[in-house]
């Protein structure tokens, strides 16, 4: 059997003892770490794509007939260019010069001009004809690039306009409209939570301008969600209940302040208080927060009134280095500090473990047409930290896993969603651990459970390192329905520095199908999974195979 046992605690050692006693064989069970892990591990989901569109009221040309007189052209004259020299306008307009155009014909480089400036994303640019005589064969084309006049931020509440404005005054009147930096700031404003953005572009009053105009409104002031699921570990509670709620500007415009809980079936609960507000107006946001957990371990364990707390203080930062439509990667840095404890109360023993870490990661989301559009999407992070062990743990880790002290791990988790023919997608996603360090419990690396391989349960193969796979086919049966099949795998290193002979990697693989449901504000996924190599679980002294995972959500 192998057995994550890094630092062996004193309770995993009285337990063990306790059971052998008793004839009985059981795995070491969770401690506080490893059920806050657990519980940190929610599937990873893309940002959701964004229904903001731009109505740019741009003034049409009217159309030229062709024929009548034609001119040779010899030379071409640009004026009103800045972002563009003169050089790259004439290699846009390709090998003109010596061909004879009539109006209609001139009238169609100036749309090539245009058209130009539209595909590098400046959409107010229009190239026009200026009234000449063309002697010697001379043709000058006037651009008007098109300038802010005024960006403003509309709507019937002053509170929520004058929060609004802020974000748009980067937009200085007199600077080229370009659609990258437009696109940034309306995203990062729509972005705020509870705040709904419509920008239009028109006519400014000055020839060459356009006025911004961004309609803001308030979506939501409270919302939240709660949810049922049989996801947890059998001895701290695998029938959970979740709840989280959210108030959205409570002080400030663009803050949100969050709460959520959970309660589990051995008594088990979590609750946490987040707040979060953006610091200037250009996406970068602060965040601290703080939870508490309290823990029970039933079942088998009940009798030995074994629990534990953790408590985790956070204050970070995240930035948005790159926001569109299409593309975004943020990049954040949190500031952790852990708090551990695990009491043994029929045989009094406590220990107590604490940690300081700083993850810092990228996250991004490519949104592109490939074979039928797609979106991939995920994280890459880096964790330093430093663990501090109790006199009494530090007597045996000192001499078995030597995890006190300093650590660093690398995560991976990416995924691929890919639009199939025939009404069906392809999702796949591969997740990784690497640390060359060994890890304390609540740094750790699962592989099994509803967020891993489906066919075995909450913390399976728990480790140091690792990596994981997984592959869906999804069917949209109904707008509401969809059915899919699964495939997952995962390997995992026990000790990333191993002391001992004992087994040191496990490796577990599983498939089966399921059904999600997804209609208004409720969800429901309900899957089944059959284990396909890994043997019996080593965490439970329960094989279920299938393995039936259910979860309910509701958003208001």
């Amino acid at each position: 059997m192998t057995a994550y046992k890094h630092a062996i605690p004193l309770s995993v050692l009285t337990l063990a003892i306790t059971h052998a006693l008793s004839g009985a064989v059981l795995a070491a069970p969770p401690d506080a770490g490893q059920v806050i892990q657990e519980m940190e591990q929610p599937r990873m989901q893309p940002a959701p794509a964004s229904d903001l569109e731009f109505d740019i009221q741009t003034p049409k040309s009217t159309d030229i007939p062709p024929g009548g007189p034609q001119v040779t052209i010899n030379t071409i004259r640009f004026s009103g260019n800045t972002v563009f020299t003169e050089q790259q306008l004439l290699i846009a307009l390709g090998d003109v010069v010596g061909n004879r155009y009539d109006l209609a014909g001139l009238r169609a480089l100036t749309d090539r001009i245009t058209a130009y400036y539209r595909e590098n994303d400046y959409p107010f640019a229009r190239a026009w004809l200026p009234a000449q005589t063309m002697t010697g064969g001379e043709l000058r084309i006037e651009i008007v690039e098109g300038n802010y006049g005024a960006a403003k931020a509309i709507g019937d509440d002053e509170e929520i306009i004058a929060g609004a404005q802020r974000f748009l005054d980067n937009l200085e009147p007199g600077a080229v409209i370009e659609g990258k930096v437009l696109e940034r700031a309306t995203l990062i404003l729509n972005d705020q939570p509870g705040i709904r953005a419509v920008p239009i572009i028109r006519p400014g009053r000055m020839a060459g301008t356009g006025d911004l105009n961004v309609h803001v409104k308030r979506e939501s002031l409270f919302g939240g969600q709660v949810s049922v699921d049989n996801h947890g570990n059998r001895y701290t509670g695998r029938e959970r209940a979740k709840v989280s709620l959210y108030a959205n500007s409570p002080f400030l415009f663009g803050d949100q302040l969050t709460l959520s809980g959970l309660y589990s079936q051995e008594d088990m609960w979590f609750g946490g208080l987040g707040y979060n507000l953006p610091l200037g107006t250009d996406g970068l946001r602060a965040n601290v927060g703080y939870s508490h957990t309290y823990y029970e371990l039933g079942e088998e364990y009940a009798s030995l009134q074994s629990h534990g707390t953790a408590r985790v203080t956070s204050v970070g930062l995240s930035y948005p280095v790159i926001r569109s439509r299409q593309l975004n990667v943020r990049l954040s840095g949190t500031y952790q500090h852990k708090k551990l404890r695990d009491e043994v109360d029929s045989v009094t023993t406590r220990e107590d473990t604490s940690s300081d870490t700083l993850p810092i990661s990228v996250g991004f989301d490519l949104r592109d047409s490939l074979y039928g559009g797609g979106i991939t999407y995920g994280s890459l992070g880096w964790t330093p930290g430093d663990l501090d062990l109790d006199s009494g743990l530090l007597a045996t880790d000192s001499t078995t896993a030597k995890t006190d002290g300093g650590f660093d791990k690398f995560n991976f988790d990416v995924a691929r969603l890919q639009a199939l023919p025939r009404k069906f997608t392809f999702f796949g996603r591969v997740s990784a651990q690497w640390t060359d360090d060994n890890l304390n419990s609540s740094e750790g690396f699962g592989i099994g459970g509803a967020t891993g391989v489906r066919a075995y349960p909450s913390g399976e193969g728990y480790g140091d390192k690792g990596i994981l796979g997984q592959a869906e086919l999804r069917y949209a049966l109904a707008p509401a329905f969809a059915p899919y099949v699964f495939y997952d795998s995962g390997r995992v290193t026990t000790n990333a520095q191993p002391w001992d002979n004992s087994v040191n990697h496990r490796s577990l693989s599983g498939a089966g199908a399921g059904m999600r449901i997804n209609q208004d504000n409720w969800d429901f996924d309900a899957g089944v999974a059959w284990s396909l190599h890994g043997g019996a679980p080593e965490s439970d002294t329960e094989d279920e195979n299938p393995k039936l995972w259910v979860q309910g959500k509701y958003r208001f």
